[in-house]
């Protein structure tokens, strides 16, 4: 099976398993390099049926190419698969969703998952503070794990934006490191 048609299946189980919900994938390029993970939809995704959008997707855009990265190479995923208005999802709600998070990362296959923010570390098995482990990196067996902020809090403090810059100019030599390690 192709790693599209393991995407697919991943979607099928999603769609039956949370079929109360409008369910939002992941995007952007299967094969790549680096998968970005934020928490959740927010309402501009839910509008457009992207897991980032509007004003947190051009931020992050601008900050990835001013790193050298093209947006249209990478690939973008939720924790929580759905835009959860006005509530925050529960910690069982989040735990819902990470077996298919996980099985996403997989089959895209990447050298580098970066977190955006809190949640998104969580969901990806680390439960720490993000301010106390931010600038550090994490084996995770397949892949290298950068946990940094997310574009909404970047875009409301300029020193984070700062951080947050600072990480995704960092990620082309962390991602060549991690390649001379597997040769």
């Amino acid at each position: 099976m192709s790693d599209a048609q393991n995407l697919q299946h991943v979607h099928t189980a999603l769609k039956k398993k949370f079929s109360n919900r409008k369910i939002i994938f992941g995007s952007g390029l299967v094969g790549s390099k680096i998968v970005f993970v934020t928490d959740h939809p927010g309402p501009d995704g839910a509008k457009e049926g992207k897991p980032i959008a509007g004003n947190n997707q051009k931020l992050l855009n601008k900050l990835l190419r001013s790193a050298g990265l093209d947006p249209g190479k990478v690939y973008f995923t939720n924790v929580v698969k759905y835009y959860p208005q006005d509530k925050k999802p529960t910690p069982k709600e989040i735990k819902s969703y990470v077996p298919f998070l996980k099985e996403e990362i997989k089959t895209v296959g990447p050298k580098l998952v970066v977190t955006l923010g809190d949640m998104a570390l969580n969901g990806i098995g680390l439960r720490l503070p993000l301010s106390n482990i931010r600038g550090r990196t994490f084996n995770f067996g397949s892949y290298t794990l950068v946990p940094t902020y997310h574009p909404e809090t970047a875009a409301k403090d300029p020193q984070i934006q700062t951080l947050l810059q600072v990480d995704l100019g960092r990620l082309k030599s962390i991602l060549a490191e991690t390649e001379k390690v597997v040769e």
